[in-house]
């Protein structure tokens, strides 16, 4: 998998009362960046996962946690349940 790697500067103020930990900022800030983008339906839960460093499980309880919906309809449990039937 090919990596950007960005750079980027916030006062220490903002990281401070963001709660951020200040020894992990950049682990931290990925997590933010994938319940942002999952949570405004621009990548799957799976990536949202996978750019965070967390399993689904992790991730549910965040979401409970952080008050964040989970995106998941009638459409998507029945293509979950098609591809059950097909393992």
């Amino acid at each position: 998998m090919n990596t950007l790697s960005v750079k980027f500067e916030i006062p220490a103020a903002i990281a401070f009362q963001a709660g951020l930990d200040l020894n992990n900022i950049s682990h931290d800030i990925k997590q933010i960046i994938a319940f942002f983008l999952y949570e405004h339906k621009q990548i799957s839960l799976s990536k949202a996962c996978e750019l965070g460093g967390f399993s689904q499980w992790e991730y549910f309880e965040m979401n409970r946690r952080l008050k964040i919906p989970i995106l998941y309809n009638k459409e998507d449990l029945r293509k979950d349940m098609e591809k059950l039937t097909n393992v």
